[in-house]
């Protein structure tokens, strides 16, 4: 107790003393603050307010004087109403009978002394004085006219008529410029609305305005009000509207909020305080626990990647100690980001907690079951028969994710592509086991996702061989070594050739040399893919625009078409190479333009802004239906070899190419047939009502001097094999 009492004073002085005093101006400065805030937020609502009442005023004065305007320079009016006497069936079916319609319900016409010649309201011709309607205003603003002749010739005003507002707008009556140059007559016309309830009521809607109306001079306004002057000056009367208040609003509804929370302030205060007190025995607490929480995930509540790479690390020093087994799976979810980018990260954070759910269920007799970030999960199991556990939990979290999950009514379907290492005689360390994992991993992706792939050594072998070509690859782009070769399109009647698909081949001088298939994937899995295919639409536009005649087609990756400027390249290179844009075909594959619809939409119409043509490649190799045809406004299907190559042994076979045809012609698209190589096949497919063809039979791809060479022969069939 010594001890304690000890304490006390010092602890006192230089914690509890000033923590109090620096609690108490908070609260209180916080209070101010929060107060002033909702006085000025009722100010400036009020400043809003009458800002909108005189917009709403000045919007019933501009709109009749428009139609004074409009309705004085006619030289109609001139003729039958400008002089007098005054051709009253002719001004009561012009401006009498459309103060009926609500626009405007009076219409006067005066002389220049204001003697009223003229007199309708709400459709029929009255017996009332300009001048009683409006007033001693009516020679003020008769006068005002006469001084502006020289510009708009109008005038306008409010005037108070039977204890209501009224909107006026008067203007002389004039020729216009092509009789007697726009001079004026001897009479005004003045039309004037009535500020009615009807009037004030859509007055008040239009901009949103509660209860809107006028009062006298010598009545209290309770909430907020502007005083309407007339055009002499004189304070006819004010509009008034219920005050919204939002500051007390607020005030009301989150006032106890405010004091709650400087209670709570305190309360966490003098909480702190006594933690204080207690001293290190719970900040040792806190610290253990904040430990803990930096080795989990937060959005799954599984083991993040260091806590993983922890475990992984005991794991590995305990199996090859005891010479036990270990196997890690190394899973990534297939088509999460169409769904987060579909769906939003809301329902993908969702997505991700119902599959990490799932894979800790599954797995829950494995050591640790991880989320290493974004979609990538890692499950580490140890001791017997780990390799064969291994496999059936990763073939368990494909059948798990096999069925649609919906989540708020949308449906996310993903699927898992997993790989699995096991446990090597070498001296691997951790790092080295992970690399094989996600190695294996990339592998199962790449053999066509949703399944298991077993890391092998072979895997670093062919990433290396990948690696190369690569390098290599990268280096023929940069010096444009690659060759573009074109094989012929051919009209189904006459054999003329109608256009060239330039395709990309590796240099023939290249010590080895690699086919299309293979490095191409290669640009793909290294990121080269948008440069080689901006190599090849550049070397293929600035070729063809050589040709006369014929178009050239060019085959666009999944990814070079995903980039969002890829119109915009298309375009420069369009101008770079002065290739008329209507000899240009793109050609793209149906599984990208079904998975990425919405972007494919905006692309494929942006190339038809520029009059490019768009062919679907490949069809019959994927789930296009007519729907997807219709919806994309393709110019051009290509019928893939597989669809053709039966038909003369198939009977199947032909209708569906007869089918697909008829199918495509109804939608106004250009057939190609493609991998023709039989005499057979063109008579089949020319009376089936195929438009185009291209195979073998007819050329392999040649270099473009070739072509040249074929053209300037001008020879009715294409190249020979």
């Amino acid at each position: 107790m010594a001890s304690v009492k000890s304490i006390t004073p010092t602890f006192a002085l230089k914690v509890l003393t000033p923590s109090i005093f620096a609690v108490g101006s908070i609260a209180i400065l916080l209070l101010y603050i929060v107060n002033g805030i909702f006085e000025e937020t009722n100010r400036l609502d009020t400043i809003h307010s009458e800002r909108l009442t005189t917009s709403a005023v000045g919007s019933l004065r501009d709109s009749l004087e428009t139609i004074v305007h409009d309705n004085s320079i006619w030289d109609d009016a001139a003729q039958k109403a400008g002089t007098t006497p005054i051709d009253m069936q002719w001004v009561d079916e012009t401006w009498g009978y459309s103060s009926e319609i609500g626009v405007y319900d009076t219409v006067f016409i005066v002389d220049a002394k204001g003697n009223t010649l003229y007199a309708a309201t709400n459709g029929s011709r009255e017996k009332i004085d300009a001048a009683d309607y409006i007033g001693d205003d009516l020679m003020l603003l008769l006068e005002r006219n006469a001084v502006t002749e020289n510009s708009r010739g109008l005038t306008s005003g409010i005037v108070r008529t039977g204890g209501v507002l009224s909107s006026v707008a008067m203007a002389r009556i004039r020729w216009t410029e092509a009789n007697n140059g726009a001079q004026s007559t001897d009479n005004t016309l003045i039309i004037a609305k009535r500020w009615d309830a009807k009037v004030l009521s859509a007055l008040a809607r239009r901009y949103a305005m509660e209860e809107l109306r006028f009062i006298p001079l010598d009545q209290q306004a309770g909430n907020g009000a502007v005083t309407i002057l007339s055009p002499s000056g004189e304070a006819i009367g004010k509009l008034t509207w219920k005050s919204r208040s939002p500051g007390n609003i607020v005030r009301a509804k989150y006032g106890y909020v405010v004091s709650m929370i400087v209670v709570m302030f305190l309360f966490m205060i003098a909480v702190l305080l006594y933690m204080s007190w207690k001293g290190f025995k719970e900040a040792n607490d806190s610290q253990a626990d904040a430990i803990s929480a930096s080795l989990r995930d937060d959005l799954t509540g599984l083991a993040n990647r260091r806590e993983m790479l922890a475990a992984l690390t005991r794991h590995l020093a305990v199996a090859r100690a005891e010479g036990s087994t270990l196997s890690v799976i190394y899973a990534d979810l297939d088509g999460f980001k169409e769904v987060n980018d579909s769906y939003g990260h809301e329902i993908g954070d969702l997505l991700l907690k119902a599959a990490a759910a799932g894979f800790a269920y599954i797995a829950k007799d494995a050591q640790m079951v991880a989320r290493l970030g974004g979609d990538e999960f890692a499950i580490i199991i140890t001791g017997q028969g780990s390799a064969g556990r291994a496999r059936a939990v990763a073939a368990s979290m494909i059948s798990f994710l096999a069925e649609p999950m919906i989540f708020d009514g949308r449906i996310a379907s993903v699927s898992v592509s997993a790989g699995i290492v096991d446990l090597d005689d070498d001296e691997a360390d951790v790092e080295e086991i992970i690399r094989r994992a996600d190695v294996a991993m990339y592998k199962a992706k790449s053999e066509g996702r949703n399944c298991v792939y077993v890391y092998q050594k072979s895997l670093d072998f062919k990433r290396d061989e990948n690696r190369t070509i690569a390098l290599q690859l990268r280096e023929h782009i940069q010096r444009r070594n690659l060759s573009v070769v074109y094989q012929p399109i051919v009209d189904a009647r006459t054999r003329k050739t109608k256009g060239v698909e330039a395709l990309v081949r590796w240099p023939k001088d290249a010590s080895t040399r690699y086919t299309p298939d293979v490095f191409i994937p290669v640009a793909e899995e290294f990121g080269l893919i948008e440069d080689l295919g901006y190599f090849v639409l550049s070397e293929a536009c600035q070729q063809a625009a050589q040709w006369d005649g014929i178009f050239v087609a060019v085959n666009v990756s999944p990814i070079q078409f995903m980039n969002p400027n890829f119109g915009e390249l298309v375009h420069q290179t369009l101008v770079k190479t002065g290739l008329d844009a209507r000899r240009l075909e793109i050609e793209v594959t149906e599984g990208f333009i079904i998975d990425n619809a919405a972007r494919a939409t905006t692309i494929i119409n942006r190339l038809h802004d520029m009059h490019v043509r768009v062919a679907l490649d490949d069809f019959g190799t994927g789930f296009s239906s007519i729907g997807h045809l219709r919806r994309f406004k393709f110019d051009k299907l290509k019928l893939d070899r597989s669809m053709v190559i039966d038909i003369l042994r198939q009977p199947s076979a032909l209708r569906l190419v007869q089918g697909t045809i008829a199918m495509a012609d109804a939608l106004g698209l250009t057939v190609v047939a493609e991998g023709i190589e039989d005499e057979n096949q063109v008579s089949v497919l020319r009376l089936a009502g195929c438009s185009q063809f291209q195979g073998y039979l007819f050329s392999r791809p040649v270099e473009a001097q070739q072509i040249t060479a074929f053209l300037n022969d001008g020879q009715p069939a294409a190249l020979s094999a």
